[in-house]
């Protein structure tokens, strides 16, 4: 177990509390409203742990959870008032004797216990007495809760029956997470499945033309007629960058990704996917305006996620315009007063219809496909779902579309924040 403390720690003051559990319940009620998430699973067990501490009178607790290799990892912790950055003093002996059995402990008379006479964290941290629960489901076990004192405190089956309820909830609400994640795997799986069935007859004629093209080079290469090269070139250049797009938004789609934030250039970034777009755009011969908010400050984003984003819906603009009368419009903003910023693009293809709107990032119902897999706006939503931002949709018949994406502006510390003047 780690000896640092957890992503989440609260101080509380130094006072034994009067047990009152309407605050344990309260927070135990947060769980089963709230949807336990990777964002927010610290947060939402910060306030349990909290509870459970403040009730009981202790000085340090802890929620552990086993990681994907099966060790306990702090994931929420709260500890005395005017100690920064604690070292975790749950007794390691305790805790593996809890997991091992399933049967919740308490430990009074810590120092001296005859069940853990060589535990040196009592010894250590002059713990007097503690209490242990498993956070378990009926086929396995998750992790701990576990509460400790400086003070020899009269917990007894009460107390552990409180950290029982508790632990129970905990876990029902980290198994629904589990299963969520599963089941959205299995989703993006079977997708990729149905993407590779429907792409399997454009992806055999591509490889036809690049078998085709490459021969022709090969000859040209061979024989130096260098305007054969050249020509063939032209065909396979465009074709093994339709091969990249495909194999790697399959890829991107198909296994869940986290993000890396971090400080980001908004505006650069959306340049650089504008820029990386240009093949498209000559091909289809369509016009791109551009529009930028100077006055967007350094953020707090994944700069490769919202890059893809970016990609995705501009490519869908420019897939849905016309051949030769297409215009798509590329704008970022910064709302000072909503804290957000906002990345538009507007097209004047057809518009597109409001059962269309709710198929719109659903694999493979984007409508017309030239130039993707029909995976790029569900990859998209993907991106500014997990910063936190929305989606909004404005079209009408004949006149176009646009998509707004809003996601929220946290600047980076010391960066400069714009000011409506």
């Amino acid at each position: 177990m780690s000896e640092t403390a957890g992503n989440i720690s609260v101080s509380v003051a130094n006072e034994t509390r009067n047990g009152d559990t309407t605050s344990i319940f309260a927070s135990l009620k947060t769980i089963g409203k709230t949807e336990l998430t990777d964002e927010n699973t610290e947060t939402v067990l910060a306030e349990v742990i909290g509870s459970i501490v403040g009730n009981l009178g202790g000085d340090h607790g802890y929620i552990m959870l086993k990681d994907k290799d099966g060790q306990l990892s702090n994931v929420a912790s709260i500890y005395r008032d005017g100690q920064d950055d604690p070292l975790i003093t749950a007794s390691n002996a305790l805790t593996d004797k809890v997991l091992q059995s399933g049967c919740g402990t308490v430990v009074t008379d810590a120092m001296e216990s005859t069940q853990f006479p060589s535990d040196p964290n009592f010894q250590r941290f002059n713990i007097k007495t503690a209490v242990c629960v498993a956070i378990a489901t009926a086929d396995s076990t998750l992790g701990t809760i576990y509460v400790d004192s400086t003070n020899a405190c009269q917990w007894d089956s009460e107390q552990l029956e409180l950290l029982e309820v508790a632990a129970i909830a905990v876990a029902l609400a980290v198994t629904n997470m589990n299963l969520k994640k599963e089941n959205q795997d299995d989703k993006r799986l079977a997708a990729t499945g149905r993407a590779t069935l429907q792409l399997s007859h454009s992806v055999k004629n591509i490889l036809q033309m690049i078998g085709g093209a490459a021969e022709v080079v090969d000859f040209g290469l061979r024989t130096n007629e260098i305007h054969r090269v050249k020509r063939s070139w032209d065909i396979l250049k465009p074709n093994l960058e339709r091969m990249q797009k495909y194999t790697l938004e399959m890829l991107d789609y198909s296994k869940e990704r986290h993000l890396e934030l971090g400080p980001c250039d908004f505006n650069r970034v959306i340049q650089g996917a504008i820029e990386s777009l240009k093949s498209q755009l000559k091909e289809k011969k369509s016009k791109l305006n551009i529009r930028i908010d100077q006055k967007i400050p350094t953020i707090e984003l994944d700069s490769e996620r919202i890059h893809e984003m970016a990609l995705n819906l501009i490519l869908n603009a420019i897939d849905i315009v016309d051949e030769s009368t297409g215009v798509v419009s590329v704008e970022t903003r910064y709302l000072v007063e909503e804290q957000e910023i906002a990345l538009s693009i507007s097209d004047n293809g057809p518009g597109i219809t409001e059962n269309m709107k709710d198929k719109i990032f659903t694999p493979f119902e984007s409508g017309k496909n030239k130039f993707g897999t029909g995976l790029g706006m569900p990859i998209a939503k993907q991106i500014f779902d997990q910063h936190g931002g929305r989606i909004e949709i404005e079209t009408a018949e004949g006149k176009g579309t646009t998509f707004t994406v809003l996601l929220p502006a946290k600047p980076v510390d010391g960066a400069p924040v714009a000011v409506r003047s």
